[in-house]
């Protein structure tokens, strides 16, 4: 069972989290021909504030226009 972890900084929709989980489901399906049933995506978000950069916190993340 592929296992794939996703860790981002909250703020995404609902809507982009499920297409993101959609999307890497495909990707991982055509390039290893996993089953759709056995490909697990797991999506942990935390605050910019606990993703460090060159030691330094991110910012937290914000919508485009």
């Amino acid at each position: 069972m592929p296992i794939i972890q996703c860790d981002i900084r909250a703020g995404r929709t609902p809507e982009q989290k499920d297409a993101l989980a959609r999307e890497i489901t495909r990707v991982v399906h055509e390039t290893i021909d996993a089953p759709l049933e056995y490909i697990y995506v797991l999506i942990r978000e935390t605050p910019g504030a606990h993703h460090i950069k060159a030691g330094e916190p991110l910012p937290e993340f914000q919508q485009r226009d």
